[in-house]
Order: structure tokens, then sequence, then C-alpha cells
């Protein structure tokens, strides 16, 4: 499976990090979810567990591993470039 950037996929969490969510996607493909992209960070909401999984967006594919956001502002903008560019 080819990842593109907005791409959104589910996700599962393999590690937690200081700095974030190491994740695997389905055919194994590496992410990294930063802190500062993952909701439960910026609340007091339950922190992601080994296991969880979490919906996400590529917001940056040329990187290795790639970088997701689970934000749903991040979801949001690449619904709308995805539809525009669509147009």
């Amino acid at each position: 499976m080819n990842i593109l950037l907005h791409q959104e996929i589910d996700v599962t969490v393999v590690a937690i990090r200081p700095w974030g969510l190491e994740v695997e996607a389905q055919d194994g493909t590496q992410g990294l979810i930063d802190k500062t992209k993952d909701p439960a960070w910026r609340s007091s909401d339950r922190v992601a567990i080994v296991g969880d999984i979490l919906h996400a967006v590529v917001i940056d594919d040329e990187r290795d591993p790639i970088r997701l956001s689970a934000l749903d502002v991040d979801l949001n903008i690449a619904r709308m470039k995805r539809s525009a560019k669509d147009c």
C-alpha cells in the first residue's frame, strides 16, 4: 500500500515515547504521531496505550517514518484539500 499525503488511515499504537506515539498501519507502514498531534495530549482525556487503534491523517509522507495527526482540525483540512483536488 502506498500511503499518500492527506490520506486517512487507521493505525495501531505500537509504542509510546516522550515525544509521541509510534504507530503502524495495517500494511506494516511505520508512522509517528507527535504528542502535539494527539488529541489526548491536549486535554485531560485518557492517553493512548499500546494496541489502541487511532484514526489519523498523513501530514508528511516524505519522512521515514511517515508523520500523522489524529487531530480533527488536521483531518478536516485534509478532507478539504482532497475535495478541492477532485474538482
